[in-house]
C-alpha cells in the first residue's frame, strides 16, 4: 500500500461543492492500492457546513491539521456579515454593489486567496511531518489555490516527490476575479504563481477538458504528457433514483446548488410562465431551488412567476440530495454564462445524470458543458433562449431521459484512474497517462 498526501481546504464539517471530490476520492483510493493522509486546515472558516459528510471519512484515513488564520472573515465581521466562500463573487450578477473597499483588498492585497497566511506555516509543518513519515505522491486540490502553493513548498524540499496539481476550477482567468477589481499587476502575480505551480508539478488534473488551455496555453492533447481530465463524477452508494415522482400534481424542476448573476436564466423563467399559461389538462410545471438564490434573481423570479410556480427550499445535507433528486421530474442546469462557463463542468451534473432524469441546461455554448451533455442525449441553450426552454420543457413533460451510461462517472471508477496516474508517477515516473485513465475520458 502506498502513501499519497492530499493538500485540500475544504473537508468535512465542510458543505457544498468544493468538498465532495477529494472527500469521495479518498474513501477509494485504498480500494486500488493507495492509502490517504488529508492535510486539511483546523479553526477554517466554511461558509456551508455539512457535519454528516465526516460519515464519509474512512477509520483509516490519517487527517492532519493545520491552524489557519483566513483575513476574509475578519473583513466579513468587519462589515458586520458572516464569512462567505465567493466574497463579492456574483460574477456579473443581480445582486449589485460596485467596486467596494473590501471586494479590492481582498482581489489585491490577498493573493493567490485569502487563505494565503496558511502556506508557509503548512510547508514548515510538512516538512517535518514528511521527514517522519514519507509519502509516495503529493496532490494539492484548489481552489483555493493556497493548496498548490503549499504543495510547491513541500516539492522545492522533496524534488523527487511526485506531484499532482488537481485544477477543480481555472485559476488566473476565472470569473470571480473581475469582481474584485484587480490591478494588472496583481493579474500578473496570479498568473506567474500559476505558472510556477504548473511547471513545478509533475502532472496537472484538470476537471473539465479546456481549462488546460489557460494553464497550458494550449488544448488537451490525447495521451497529453503534462495534463489529464478527471472530472468529478457521482458515488452510487449515495443512494440515485431510488424513488418515483409523484405522479399528480405538478411537474417540478429541481436547481441544486448557488443561483448567481451569471447564472441567471430568464429564458427559463419565461417559459415556465408560458408553459403554465397554457389551455388544457397539461400539468403545471413548479421550480423547486435547493441551495443559495442572489437577491436579484429571487426578486426577478417574483415578478415573472406567481408563487405557486417557484420555491425556495433552502440549503439541504447533502446526504438528503439523492432523494431530492429523485422527487423531481426534471433537473435544471445553468452554468456561468461567459468564458470561464465554457471551461468548467459543474460537479452536480454527474450526480444529475445519474438520478436519471430529464435535464434542463443552459450557460455559455460551444463549451465543455454543451459537448458533455449533448453526448449524454440532451439539448442546452442560452439563457435569454426562451424557445431553447420550451423545447426542453416539452422533453421533461415527454420524460425523455440520458442516452448515456452514467457508470463510468462513478466515483470509485475516477478514483480507480487517479490511482493508476499516481502509480505511474510514483513508480517509473511516466509522462504518459495509464490506460485505464484513457479510457476513463468522455468524449
Amino acid at each position: 500500500m502506498k502513501r499519497v498526501l492530499i493538500i485540500a481546504y475544504y473537508w468535512p464539517p465542510s458543505g457544498g461543492g468544493g468538498v465532495q471530490r477529494w472527500l469521495k476520492f479518498t474513501k477509494y483510493l485504498p480500494e486500488n492500492g493507495w492509502q490517504p493522509i488529508v492535510y486539511v486546515p483546523e479553526g477554517a472558516a466554511y461558509p456551508l457546513t455539512d457535519p454528516q459528510l465526516e460519515a464519509d471519512v474512512l477509520p483509516t484515513t490519517t487527517v492532519w491539521r493545520g491552524r489557519i488564520v483566513e483575513p476574509a472573515a475578519w473583513l466579513e465581521r468587519l462589515k458586520g456579515g458572516s464569512p462567505h466562500e465567493r466574497l463579492g463573487a456574483s460574477s456579473g450578477g443581480t445582486s449589485g454593489g460596485g467596486a467596494t473597499w473590501m471586494q479590492w483588498v481582498r482581489g489585491n492585497v490577498f493573493i493567490p486567496d485569502s487563505r494565503m497566511l496558511w502556506i508557509r506555516p503548512s510547508v514548515r509543518r510538512l516538512k517535518k511531518e514528511l521527514a517522519r513519515c514519507p509519502v509516495d505522491a503529493v496532490v494539492s486540490t484548489g481552489p483555493p489555490h493556497s493548496t498548490h502553493l503549499i504543495a510547491l513548498g513541500v516539492k522545492n524540499a522533496f524534488p523527487d516527490l511526485p506531484w499532482v496539481a488537481d485544477f477543480r476550477d481555472p485559476w488566473s482567468d476565472m470569473d470571480y476575479l473581475d469582481d474584485f477589481h484587480l490591478s494588472a499587476r496583481s493579474r500578473a502575480k496570479h498568473k506567474a504563481l500559476e505558472q510556477r505551480v504548473v511547471s513545478a508539478a509533475d502532472r496537472i488534473v484538470v476537471t473539465a477538458p479546456s481549462a488546460a488551455n489557460s494553464l497550458l496555453g494550449r488544448p488537451l492533447m490525447p495521451d497529453d504528457a503534462k495534463a489529464v481530465w478527471i472530472p468529478n463524477g457521482y458515488d452510487a452508494a449515495d443512494g440515485f433514483n431510488t424513488v418515483q415522482p409523484p405522479s399528480d400534481g405538478p411537474l417540478v424542476l429541481g436547481f441544486f446548488g448557488a443561483l448567481y448573476g451569471s447564472r441567471n436564466a430568464p429564458g427559463l423563467w419565461q417559459a415556465v410562465r408560458d408553459h403554465n399559461a397554457q389551455p388544457g389538462p397539461a400539468r403545471p410545471i413548479k421550480v423547486r431551488f435547493y441551495g443559495t438564490v442572489d437577491p436579484g434573481i429571487e426578486a426577478e423570479l417574483s415578478e415573472v412567476l406567481p408563487a405557486s410556480a417557484w420555491e425556495r427550499c433552502g440549503s439541504i445535507p447533502h446526504d438528503a440530495v439523492p432523494e431530492a433528486m429523485a422527487r423531481c421530474h426534471g433537473l435544471v442546469m445553468v452554468q456561468n454564462n461567459n468564458d470561464t462557463g465554457k471551461r468548467t463542468i459543474p460537479g452536480k451534473a454527474f450526480e444529475y445524470l445519474a438520478s436519471q432524469r430529464p435535464l434542463v441546461v443552459a450557460g455559455a455554448l460551444d463549451s465543455d458543458l454543451e459537448r458533455l451533455v449533448q453526448s449524454w442525449g440532451f439539448e442546452m441553450c442560452g439563457m435569454d433562449d426562451v424557445q431553447g426552454f420550451s423545447r426542453q420543457l416539452q422533453r421533461v413533460v415527454a420524460g425523455v431521459t440520458a442516452t448515456a451510461d452514467p457508470s463510468a462517472y462513478r466515483r470509485d471508477v475516477l478514483a480507480a484512474s487517479y490511482a493508476a496516474l499516481l502509480s505511474s508517477l510514483a513508480s517509473a515516473g511516466s509522462p504518459t497517462p495509464p490506460p485505464a485513465l484513457r479510457s476513463s475520458r468522455a468524449t
